[in-house]
């Protein structure tokens, strides 16, 4: 039994199994998820006996950070080690602003020896405010995305549910905070519907611990998942990552076009069941001479018309390495797009990321600096 990755039921069957009362399993969940308690000594409501057992038994570990780069606008991208060594990114994300210093290190591997503190004796002098998490959901990216530096770097294995929600207590004790105004994103490593056995149980436990309307779960369009997701009793915010209005131009960036075309897409964005003011958030990287021309919107706006969606335009987060042909536009040309979007009656917004500076922004998490498929003489993980 993974510890972190257990629902209160999974924790009240559990306890079943032990001839205890029920009431003994919501006992741990709460001591897990809202207490921050991942040594079980510490939950002295607890039994000793039992606490010896489960301390025996399932031994929690959580992520250890192996670097944390912080950015001037306050976010700060973690970079976490799990079990087997493998590395993952994850990023907090202020709404307010601060005067947080960069810190300049693309690679550091210096393990933090940082105490542990459970989340009920974190500082008080903790920020208020609401703030974003972005998670991963994989260790790498397979989907291979032309603008994405994940993809660039390959693909890697699916997280467990307890890897994912590890992820999210590392950030909140790292930066001191609680789950009090706390919004979710999975919108960092790794595709989210190729990894319905680990987000889908992610997803039940947060359920429980933040309300269903401050989790959203990006796609690239993986559609034989959608019925999955759509089917839950409680569901995210859906994102849908589309990029191009044409299937040519989208093949182009998104490789998964081919598997997965964008008519199959566009229905399974039709046919996702939606709450009252709710919407399906498009999201649209804005790439200079690609698909950034104000006939490209016009396409777009034609393509989503009918739908209950929101596009949210991403320009091009650069990187020079590994992405060294493509460019981001520069400030008339999105405007230009999204004045044409506003135009249809389409709701547009424009998404300026945080953390650039501290390659925490969209499309910039990247866990490795090494492509593996170069040894691997081309062959993808």
């Amino acid at each position: 039994m993974d510890a972190l990755g257990s629902s209160t039921a999974a924790w009240e069957a559990f306890a079943e199994t032990r001839g205890l009362p029920r009431y003994r399993g919501r006992q741990i969940f709460d001591a897990l998820h809202r207490r921050g308690r991942f040594d079980f000594a510490t939950m002295r409501e607890l039994p000793a006996p039992l606490r010896e057992e489960l301390a025996a038994e399932m031994p929690i570990r959580l992520p250890e950070v192996a670097r944390r780069e912080e950015s001037v606008d306050g976010s700060v991208k973690f970079g976490l080690r799990l079990a087997d060594g493998a590395l993952i990114e994850a990023v907090y994300m202020p709404v307010e602003e601060s005067t947080a210093r960069v810190n300049e290190f693309a690679d550091a591997r210096a393990v933090s020896s940082s105490p542990l503190p459970t989340l009920d004796s974190r500082p008080s002098t903790s920020p208020v405010g609401h703030f974003t998490v972005c998670l991963s959901s994989q260790t790498g990216c397979a989907v291979d995305c032309a603008f994405c530096v994940t993809g660039r770097l390959g693909g890697g294995r699916n997280l467990a549910a307890g890897e994912i929600l590890g992820q999210l207590h590392v950030v909140l004790r790292e930066t001191g905070r609680s789950m009090e105004g706390m919004r979710i994103v999975f919108m960092g490593m790794g595709e989210p519907f190729l990894n319905p056995e680990g987000v889908l149980p992610a997803l039940e436990i947060l359920f429980e611990l933040v309300s269903s309307r401050r989790i959203t779960v990006s796609t690239s369009g993986v559609t034989p998942a959608f019925p999955r997701f759509a089917a839950l009793s409680k569901r995210p915010n859906l994102a849908v990552s589309l990029n191009a209005a044409d299937p040519d131009t989208r093949e182009r960036l998104m490789p998964i076009t081919k598997t997965y075309p964008l008519k199959e897409l566009l229905a399974a964005i039709r046919a996702w069941p939606l709450e009252s003011r709710r919407t399906v958030l498009v999201e649209y990287v804005l790439i200079a001479g690609v698909n950034d021309s104000e006939a490209d919107a016009r396409k777009l706006a034609r393509l989503l018309r009918g739908l209950s969606v929101k596009i949210n335009l991403i320009p091009l987060n650069e990187d020079p390495t590994y992405l060294p042909d493509l460019r981001r536009p520069d400030e008339a040309a999105i405007d230009r797009f999204a004045r044409v979007i506003a135009a249809e009656r389409l709701t547009v917004t424009v998404r300026r990321s945080k953390g650039p500076d501290a390659s925490a922004a969209c499309g910039q998490l990247k866990g490795r600096t090494e492509d593996p498929r170069k040894r691997l003489g081309g062959r993808k993980q």
